[in-house]
């Protein structure tokens, strides 16, 4: 044992040389790009992906959210998504499909593979995505280029390297083709896509917009989706953590009054402080992200404290520079897992990987569990106020506006033995075929029977029925009429 360090040092020094061969971003890579100069309107935001007359609109605004999950995750977003491009929809006198007014989605981990998919590449998703990722072993894939490569046997030893940096130069070459952010806000399409990971520090979302990267003076158009992707699935124990530098101080932001402005609600007033630290560089150089799991789970965490941090729902919309909104749709799409009690009933002490698995699962379960009661609280509330404004009230809503809160979780499927059958599948990133057949079966079950669905389909078809026909359609029509007199 005497002999450990010196050893340790030994291949410190081999993998140091290495780097002066192959450069010190080998093993000491910089994720994140500075920001030259702050710009309110510069980067990955909402104002840069303003709604169109074929495509989203904002009058009719789904907002979705991806649950992490590990490929299962991955499969039913992908599933729900599939669903929505089979849903037609007249809306305000064009036809469209669903999954066109599709305006933002909020992700982590396992579903926030395939929210960077579909934003970058749009409907291509459903000719590749089970191909390119859905129907591959990643886990293979990933232990292949670490015990395979004697290159990254040395990388990894490095304390600036770990596991989730191979992960992420594999879906960069594999499966993202080396395309950023700025790639997607050079399509000028929604949906807008707020993946997140954790803060380790804060215990927090750290989410990947322009808005949290002028925090830390950086270039969010140059990360690579990536980078965010593994980060935001980088889960303790199977992968690293991976680090943003923090530039903050250098590029001339501005914070905004929300940041000290005295909150009313507790949500609000500890928002504005987690994300007020970022902005002391000194105190805080580096910013270390786990899987965005630990924070948020099935992502509408961002809602309800975003709408906290600038006061209420108006205020958010506003924020998003959204307006005239008819139907607000909230869609969570959750892939949560039941627990296994079938684990424990040997009368033995639990092995270290079971209890390092129950000190994750515990808090995210109980956590989501939390977040949907939540949720569902919020959008009683809100749907309230809306009904309850003076007709005169100036708002980004319009008069008749409604709300719907979708929700499409697996545990909300009432076959027992589908049921079952699902929850069995792990939260790994390999499925079998069987699997993920019976997985996007449950997507489009689950998202057809949901009452709320119903509703909005049922609102969608009535005000479409209702609507006048266009006046194309009127004047000949007219004009038929003429000829027959």
């Amino acid at each position: 044992m005497a002999t450990q360090p010196s050893y340790r040092a030994g291949l410190w020094l081999l993998c140091s040389l290495l780097s002066m061969t192959l450069g010190c971003e080998y093993v000491r890579p910089t994720m994140n790009a500075p920001l030259a100069r702050w710009d309110a309107g510069y980067g990955y935001r909402s104002i840069n992906l303003p709604p169109s007359k074929t495509g989203s609109s904002d009058s009719l605004f789904i907002i979705a959210s991806f649950s992490g999950g590990g490929a299962r995750a991955a499969a039913l977003s992908y599933g729900v998504l599939r669903e929505l491009a089979r849903t037609p929809i007249r809306w305000e006198g064009r036809d469209k499909r669903l999954v066109d007014e599709l305006n933002i989605i909020t992700a982590l981990s396992g579903g926030s593979f395939t929210a960077a998919y579909y934003a970058l590449y749009g409907d291509r998703i459903f000719d590749d995505f089970e191909s390119r990722f859905l129907r591959k072993n990643w886990e293979h894939e990933l232990r292949a280029r670490i015990f395979r490569s004697p290159h990254n046997w040395l990388r990894l030893w490095s304390p600036h390297f770990g596991r989730a940096h191979i992960f992420s130069e594999l879906l960069d070459e594999t499966l993202f083709d080396g395309h950023t952010f700025g790639d997607l806000v050079s399509r000028h399409q929604r949906p807008l896509v707020f993946l997140h990971a954790s803060d380790m520090a804060t215990l927090s979302r750290f989410e990947f917009n322009q808005r949290q990267f002028d925090l830390i003076c950086s270039d969010l158009n140059q990360l690579p989706l990536s980078v965010a992707t593994a980060s935001s699935s980088a889960l303790p124990m199977i992968l690293s953590p991976i680090s943003m530098k923090n530039y903050a101080g250098q590029c001339g932001f501005e914070p905004p009054a929300r940041f000290t402005e005295v909150r009313k609600t507790t949500w609000g007033r500890r928002r504005a402080q987690e994300l007020r630290s970022y902005l002391d560089a000194d105190k805080r150089p580096f910013i270390h992200l786990l899987d965005g799991g630990l924070s948020d789970n099935v992502g509408m965490r961002s809602v309800l404290e975003t709408a906290a941090l600038v006061g209420d729902l108006e205020s958010y919309f506003q924020l998003l520079g959204v307006k005239n909104v008819r139907k607000l749709v909230y869609l969570m799409v959750s892939a949560e897992t039941a627990p296994n009690v079938n684990q424990y009933t040997l009368n033995e002490i639990p092995d270290l990987w079971r209890v390092g698995s129950a000190l994750v699962d515990i808090p995210i379960n109980r956590y989501s569990t939390d977040t949907v009661e939540l949720m569902s609280q919020a959008v009683t509330q809100w749907r309230a106020q809306l009904h309850h404004r003076p007709p005169t009230a100036s708002s980004v809503f319009a008069p008749d506006a409604d709300i719907y809160f979708i929700n499409v979780s697996l545990m909300e499927l009432e076959d027992v033995e589908e049921h079952a059958r699902l929850m069995s599948i792990p939260t790994n990133l390999a499925l079998t075929d069987d699997q993920l057949d019976h997985l996007l079966s449950a997507a489009s079950k689950l998202l057809r029977d949901d009452k709320e669905f119903q509703r909005l389909l049922g609102d969608i078809e009535a005000e479409a029925a209702a609507a006048p026909l266009p006046k194309q359609i009127l004047d000949q029509a007219t004009e038929e009429n003429q000829r027959s007199f």
